[in-house]
């Protein structure tokens, strides 16, 4: 496992007399050669260039490095190493078209499955060989069909059949048509032989001799559109999309050509998942790379990958720019961001006699066979044509270019909101922004505009039909609940966003980015404290946060929501309960324990309220409770509380529903209610300069007093009238002032040094890294501490089982 500075002796071309000793020893490089091999593995799996890289000393033969590269590359379901174009595709007649056709062909005959395919990989893949989920599947069941023909032809050796010559014939064999050349790409010849060219027509043969004459790459708007797309298609040309850092990059909705499979963690795919969150159009591509302290070429790299894949476009390119030769007066610049048209089906209608001829005719095809069909595409990096037009936007708010940058609002989300909106089924464009918030984890404020109208698009709800659902219409409750969710993130993005109430005048009105949690905290600790102070003036939080999602602490900068991610745990329950003597009899248990019987406080409860570490809770009846409670501890930490008292009476009826138990109390207060555990809420945490909500539970159909079950920080997604409470309550009560930030970011600092001393008040002493509160990854983040002990709350003192009160 390679770290950051490991990574930079490679990178830098340190070699083994250089590195100071105590590098030496923190990475076990006792002698040179541990070092070479290191620097070997490193590159290989970097993609590094073999010239002007360490590797170069190490593997002196160039040849077999990149054998072994695009080997480790393709076993590894990486991307194409496009960077390395020219000497894959001049050099070694190997282009993506040809790598990702080896690549699908090992998938078919170890009969994987497509979501073995990262993400980036598959949607390459998609928009060159036009093979998505169903022609994959579609292939699968066509090479079953071959094995069981040949099978029954005795004389053909079945060992023969499983080679990627076998299945060639049901590949395609070049591009799709649909794959787009934009006239500011660059034309690069590639490894052109006598048999090429005489396969060429005329006009293609103009292109190759002026390549070759010029002994320059061209502009492909200079050249003819049907000649370089064809000779593209026959693998006989490259493409570089060129990035300078000069270049704005905007990131569009994505749409279905990208394909949401799994993500496996390769140096590329990190880099671009950090990237997507991380861009803006308002910064350049230069001033990115010193924001997140990136090598250029790496930043460059990235971008021109998603400028190639579709998903980026360039901001303020003239849409006419590149455009010479008139074979381009068709052209429009927005071809590039339209999907492909679906691959055509692939053919089934052969006979077992036609697949045994292609079995024995296809098992006879040599390697140089197999690459003399198939074909292309590729890139370098050079200077970019971008001009400087300004292209306006239809919904961008953004300040132009050389002007001051505006800060925004950042509002986070986690995964649980993509969730709700893909799975609604609330509107296919509606999806497509959802694939957007959750792969790229952001949605910029230039696109808020069109994902708002398909938000105020959905049929209005009423709060009743959420409540009114029962058991028999549970689907038609969950539908209700995304619909409640999409609704309801309208009102919020709608007030939060250009409203001049917000702020003092000298800052006015501010647009408004949307940013997924856990991909903010993809980047590490001091590049997110950047990007964040560089572009936005306040986040504020959707309400709840889930306990699953991951994230590190914000204390030192403006945030209304939860600034730790204890504050959405077990813990939070705990600590307010400790400090305020008010909640239901809980007990906490730690993983692995067994719980013979329950304690006396929680003995007279009809209904718990059980809650495994991380997860949301569920509500059980008191019917075989230990057997489930301890069959949950074999797997997890559970915090056990008591919800609904037992009444002989049966005077409980119309509690039809858990949630009608609990009320919400939204903050700040415009006063407190007369609750004792309100009260001391108030008193001992500052909820009058920041927003959320108290859950109060009562735990007694015939006795109304409630108590506190939870406490949680932003804006709640899953109730309009609370959140418009708690939405009035910022303007109200002017928590975005400045006077309200000081102190507000005081009370957070205070609050979170004193939830991470609770946690660790009732930790034993543990080594191991989970269980140590204030050991930070190198992002910033911990994981929230897993209780060592039973910890019991009796409805007033917190206490640990067999321990004295606290």
């Amino acid at each position: 496992m390679t770290t950051q500075l490991d990574e930079h002796y490679i990178r830098t071309n340190v070699e083994w007399f250089q590195l100071p000793s105590d590098v030496k020893q923190k990475f076990s490089w006792n002698t040179e050669k541990e070092y070479d091999k290191a620097i070997l593995i490193f590159s290989i799996k970097h993609q590094l260039r073999h010239k002007g890289n360490l590797v170069r000393k190490v593997q002196k033969d160039s040849r077999k490095y990149y054998d072994d590269l695009l080997r480790y590359s393709r076993e590894h379901l990486m991307i194409f190493p496009y960077h390395l174009a020219d000497i894959y595709v001049k050099g070694l007649r190997i282009t993506s078209f040809s790598y990702y056709i080896d690549m699908i062909s090992d998938l078919v005959l170890q009969e994987k499955s497509y979501d073995t395919l990262p993400n980036f990989t598959a949607a390459d893949c998609l928009r060159l060989l036009g093979i998505g989920r169903n022609q994959y599947i579609e292939l699968i069941n066509q090479s079953r069909t071959i094995l069981q023909a040949a099978r029954k032809k005795m004389f053909l050796n079945l060992s023969n059949w499983k080679t990627p010559a076998s299945i060639r014939h049901l590949l395609p064999s070049q591009p799709v048509d649909s794959v787009h050349i934009h006239p500011w790409w660059v034309i690069n010849l590639g490894c052109v032989t006598d048999d090429d060219v005489k396969q060429c027509t005329n006009e293609e043969k103009l292109i190759i001799d002026y390549l070759i004459d010029e002994k320059c790459s061209k502009l492909a708007g200079e050249l003819n559109f049907d000649a370089i797309h064809s000779l593209y298609r026959k693998g006989l040309i490259y493409l570089e999309v060129p990035v300078s850092e000069d270049d704005y990059i905007q990131v569009p909705p994505l749409g279905s050509g990208f394909v949401m499979n799994r993500i496996v963690g390769d140096y590329f795919e990190v880099l671009l998942y950090k990237l997507f969150v991380s861009t803006d159009e308002d910064t350049n591509v230069g001033e990115l790379s010193r924001l997140l302290t990136l090598d250029m070429d790496l930043v460059k790299q990235t971008m021109s990958m998603f400028l190639r894949l579709g998903f980026a476009r360039k901001k303020n390119l003239d849409s006419e720019y590149g455009v010479i030769h008139t074979s381009w007066k068709h052209y429009s610049s927005t071809t590039g961001l339209q999907l492909p048209p679906p691959p055509k089906p692939l053919p089934i209608d052969k006979n077992a006699a036609d697949w045994t001829r292609e079995i024995e005719m296809d098992a006879s095809m040599t390697d140089e066979d197999l690459m003399s069909i198939s074909t292309t595409d590729e890139q370098k990096f050079l200077i970019s044509p971008t001009s400087s037009v300004n292209i306006p936007d239809t919904v961008s708010m953004s300040t132009s270019t050389g002007t001051l940058k505006q800060k925004r609002i950042g509002f986070l989300f986690d995964s649980s909101l993509t969730a709700f909106l893909m799975m609604g089924n609330l509107s296919p464009n509606l999806k497509t922004h959802a694939v957007t918030m959750f792969e790229v984890g952001k949605l910029a404020d230039e696109i808020l505009g069109s994902f708002l109208l398909e938000l105020e698009r959905i049929s209005p709800i009423s709060q009743s039909s959420i409540k009114s659902s029962d058991d028999d219409n549970q689907s038609e409750g969950e539908a209700d609940r995304y619909f409640l969710h999409a609704r309801v993130l309208y009102q919020t993005i709608s007030f939060l966003r250009l409203n001049n109430d917000l702020f003092d005048d000298d800052i006015g009105s501010l647009g408004v980015d949307l940013l997924r949690y856990e991909s903010l905290s993809s980047l590490d600790a001091n590049t997110r404290q950047r990007v964040i102070e560089r572009n936005y003036h306040v986040l504020i939080s959707m309400a709840p946060v889930s306990a699953e999602t991951v994230y590190s602490p914000f204390n030192s900068i403006d945030y209304l929501g939860p600034c730790l991610q204890e504050m959405n745990s077990v813990w939070m329950k705990l600590f307010i309960y400790s400090l305020t003597k008010s909640g239901p009899p809980s007990i906490l248990l730690p993983k692995g324990y067994r719980l013979n019987v329950l304690p006396n406080c929680l003995q007279n409860f009809d209904k718990f309220l059980v809650t495994t570490w991380n997860h949301e809770p569920t509500y059980i009846s008191n019917v075989n409770i230990l057997l489930s409670i301890n069959e949950a501890l074999l797997h997890s930490a559970v915090l056990l509380q008591g919800f609904l008292y037992g009444n002989n009476n049966n005077n409980n009826h119309h509690y039809k529903e858990e949630h009608q138990q609990i009320r919400y109390v939204p903050f700040p207060f415009d006063h407190i209610e007369k609750n004792h555990g309100l009260e001391q809420l108030s008193t001992v945490i500052d909820l009058k300069n920041t927003c959320g909500y108290v859950s109060m539970l009562t735990l007694s159909a015939t006795n109304s007093e409630e108590v506190l079950l939870d406490i949680r920080f932003g804006i709640p997604l899953f109730d309009e009238k609370i959140s418009e409470t708690i939405r009035n309550g910022i303007v109200k009560h002017k928590l975005c002032a400045k006077e309200k930030v000081q102190e507000r970011l005081k009370s957070i600092r205070i609050l979170s040094i004193s939830l991470i001393a609770f946690i660790e008040r009732f930790q034993q002493f543990d080594t191991s890294s989970c269980n140590m509160p204030l050991r930070h990854s190198s992002n910033g983040i911990r994981s929230t501490s897993l209780p060592q002990q039973p910890i019991l709350f009796d409805g007033q003192t917190l206490t640990t089982i067999g321990s004295s009160s606290s």
